[in-house]
């Protein structure tokens, strides 16, 4: 088993930091990934879509969250934003969280659906514009 964790993980962070705006350390341990997603979040506008949301809606949201929901329900993948896994020194810090126990074959469909998602920046905005599933 921890040869097939090892084979994911070394298959997943060289393909998410071959991702235009994302960055990934490597884990040593645990079967969880903890991406950097700020280059991506700023790539699709992300930050100005924030500035232009309803106040209740920018108190309820951040970058990961729309992030998060935006290649869940435009692109099928299940990640966790920052905050959902620790809110002390969330503030101000843009990382999402992805496993990597599951087949090797349903990473690499998820890594390419996110690597769509940060191309999507049109797809962002429509689903902004929608303003379903902000938070």
């Amino acid at each position: 088993m921890v040869k097939n964790f090892e084979e994911r993980r070394n298959y997943a962070v060289p393909a998410l930091n071959a991702i235009e705006g994302i960055t990934c350390a490597m884990p040593k341990g645990a079967f969880y990934l903890f991406p950097n997603i700020e280059g991506a979040c700023k790539k699709m506008g992300i930050f100005e879509a924030i500035e232009h949301l309803p106040a209740d809606v920018q108190k309820r949201t951040f970058p990961s969250k729309l992030f998060q929901m935006f290649v869940l329900y435009k692109y099928g993948v299940a990640t966790m934003d920052r905050k959902s896994f620790g809110q002390v020194g969330a503030d101000g810090k843009h990382f999402i969280r992805l496993s990597i126990a599951s087949s090797l074959e349903n990473i690499k469909e998820g890594i390419e659906r996110i690597k769509k998602a940060t191309l999507d920046k049109d797809g962002f905005a429509k689903f902004i514009a929608e303003g379903k599933h902000l938070y």
